[in-house]
């Protein structure tokens, strides 16, 4: 396999990674509930994610040739790694479903 399907997802996971980790690194002595206190389990998880999003976009967007296809590849992945990180996050869509369907 091409070595540059795998080294694009890295690269830009470990940059967009190193964000948080920055924040959380500056606002450690901040008490929990305010500013960034991402645990390691959460680099974790987001690393799989970012990563894995990025290797599905390589894989299918190699897969199509014109420019608006890759653009709706690019735009699905997107849409379904919002959506993970929403769950993640606050749990937003079991709420909704569950007040939906209560």
């Amino acid at each position: 396999m091409n070595t540059q399907v795998w080294s694009r997802p890295a690269i830009g996971t470990a940059l967009l990674l190193s964000v948080p980790l920055a924040m959380t690194w500056f606002d450690r002595a901040k008490a929990p509930g305010e500013g960034w206190h991402w645990g390691p389990m959460d680099f974790v998880i987001m690393g799989a994610l970012l990563f894995v999003a990025g290797l599905a976009f390589e894989t299918f967007s190699r897969k199509v040739k014109t420019r608006p296809q890759k653009w709706a590849v690019g735009l699905g992945i997107l849409a379904v790694v919002v959506l993970i990180w929403i769950e993640l996050a606050v749990n937003a869509l079991s709420q909704f479903f569950a007040y939906l369907f209560a």
